[in-house]
């Protein structure tokens, strides 16, 4: 089936905001459920922004930067933005286009020498466009275990390296696949052509010009450390503080991908250049409406959800360099959203009605972030009646499908009968060891820490060597072969599958990862690790 060129959709975009309404109505925040959402769904704070034709007619905090305390949030409290990060990413390049130091079909390889995909020929075709739409070929979220869970060890040099060790699993510009490494990668076009870092040029060349003192690339200033929301999420059933250390004299490894740290005054300050074509509001161009047009002009088809179908009478969907462009309830619409470990965001504009939202969260709820959006978007569009909490509430998990057989919610480190503690001696050491993949590095797995070698009550644990949060203890699946691991950190959601590999005589030489769960978030993409086994310790005295 032939696909839709860009130019067809742009015409079909702008075909459907020509028949579609004429007028948005007249709307106000309804507050009273704004609150309803947020007791409902558990958010400890939530801030919500409008901006109608080119003014903020609504900035309001909801709730409390963190649980236990009474500091509330307001308008200049600062969360993180997550994805919302890489239409910043995607305005900087803009920039050094506007001043011929790049240009969006210049090779990466002439300013990044370095840059190797895993097929030589997509290597050197690759362009700046293909950094930003998400068409490498490379599978959903691949490499993300690079990034996240935060703290990562890794640099974003590292990255760039490591992208020659995954595999694509479509095909080149033709497979939408949503992708974060590659915006690192466009992330480091900007020093080798200016000698500044990411952060630098993002603060110096976008934050400061437009004023937006509460919005870093970088770590947040001193002197506005008091303003930061703290991240939350439910943990075991219960809402919990989730806090990820970051060393903070080393960037960032996901800075261009989802790094800032704004508050929702700077993004509303944000979104009403957007609205003005790269205008400020003293009347110069941060960047050129040619620029701007090229920014949201569809380059990759996306598929268009049964939610959206049905939500918003959406007909075609695309991705354009850092925001995705769809048609909802007869508007065009420019949006994203941003999610990360405790804060979600989510941010939409309506060119044709100058009219722009952003919610900011301090909780991990998609549910939540949707609703609170839908509730403040849809009565400028006409939808004054839907209940948007009961359309986006999750249903109820079934919390004992992704526990192992024997355990409770605290039980991390507990070792049921069905765990490795009944695996005879023999199977038992042969699984300790050191394994590395290509890209990840080592994989450790060893007898848990004050446990004995005896069948009764030794077990293993197996820690990542470069990401510290990946530590867990490991459970017997339904072979010797199959291993479940629950890491320590329940806020990671991502329990994974281990499927060891043995050669001819039957010695285990490395091990495959799986997800345990499909609902499990994409970036953690254990699906894409292959270990082969290093070392093999000797058994252990007893």
């Amino acid at each position: 089936m032939q696909s839709l060129s860009p130019t067809f959709l742009v015409c079909g975009l702008l075909l459907i905001g020509l028949t579609g309404f004429t007028k948005a109505e007249s709307a106000t925040l309804n507050e009273k459920k704004v609150h309803q959402i947020m007791q409902i769904l558990q958010i400890p704070g939530a801030a919500i922004g409008i901006v109608k034709n080119g003014k903020v007619i609504t900035a309001r905090g909801f709730g409390v930067k963190k649980i236990g305390s009474k500091e509330p949030i307001d308008s200049n409290s600062i969360f993180k933005i997550a994805s919302n990060t890489k239409a910043f990413t995607a305005a900087a390049l803009a920039i050094l286009v506007d001043e011929g130091k790049i240009s969006w079909d210049g090779k990466v390889q002439r300013y990044l020498t370095d840059f190797k995909l895993h097929d030589p020929w997509v290597s050197e075709q690759f362009n700046l466009i293909d950094l930003l739409t998400h068409r490498s070929g490379l599978g959903l979220g691949a490499g993300d275990l690079m990034l996240w869970p935060e703290p990562s060890s890794f640099t974003r040099q590292e990255v760039l390296h490591n992208l020659r060790y995954l595999k694509p699993t479509g095909e080149f510009r033709a497979d939408y696949a949503y992708d974060n490494l590659l915006y690192i990668v466009a992330g480091e076009i900007i020093p080798a052509v200016t000698d500044n870092s990411w952060e630098t040029f993002v603060e110096q060349r976008i934050m400061q010009p437009l004023g937006m003192t509460h919005c870093f690339a970088g770590n947040v200033s001193a002197q506005r450390q008091a303003d930061i929301a703290t991240p939350h999420g439910i943990v075991n059933g219960k809402l919990q503080t989730i806090i990820r250390p970051i060393a903070p004299d080393k960037p960032s490894v996901s800075g261009p991908a989802g790094g800032i740290q704004c508050s929702l005054n700077d993004m509303l300050t944000w979104v009403k250049v957007q609205l003005n074509q790269g205008k400020t509001a003293a009347g110069k161009s941060l960047f050129s409406e040619t620029q701007h047009r090229m920014m949201w002009t569809p380059q990759t088809i996306m598929p268009v959800s049964w939610r959206s179908k049905r939500f918003d009478n959406t007909h075609l969907s695309a991705y354009g360099l850092g925001w995705r462009i769809n048609d909802m309830d007869g508007y065009l619409q420019v949006h994203h959203s941003g999610s990360l470990a405790g804060m979600y965001s989510f941010v939409s504009l309506f060119p044709e009605l100058d009219l722009g939202f952003v919610v900011l969260t301090n909780q991990q709820s998609s549910a939540a972030r949707s609703a609170l959006m839908y509730t403040a978007m849809k009565p400028y569009l006409g939808d004054t009646s839907s209940d948007w909490l009961a359309k986006f509430s999750p249903p109820p998990k079934n919390h004992s499908a992704t526990k192992p057989s024997g355990t409770t919610d605290n039980a991390d480190n507990s070792r049921p009968d069905n765990t490795i503690a009944s695996i005879n001696n023999t199977d038992f050491n042969a699984y300790i060891g050191t394994y590395d993949d290509p890209w990840l590095g080592h994989f450790i797995i060893e007898q848990t820490p004050h446990s004995s070698p005896d069948n009764k009550s030794a077990g293993l644990q197996i820690h990542s060597s470069r990401v510290e949060k990946l530590v867990g203890t490991l459970y017997l699946q339904n072979s010797k072969d199959n291993l479940l691991i629950r890491w320590h950190d329940r806020s990671l959601e991502a329990d994974a599958i281990i499927h060891l590999k043995r050669d001819n005589q039957g010695i285990v030489i490395g091990m495959t990862l799986a997800p345990e769960s499909k609902d499990i978030d994409f970036s953690y993409d254990f699906q894409d690790l292959d270990f082969t086994k290093l070392t093999s310790p000797k058994t252990p005295a007893h």
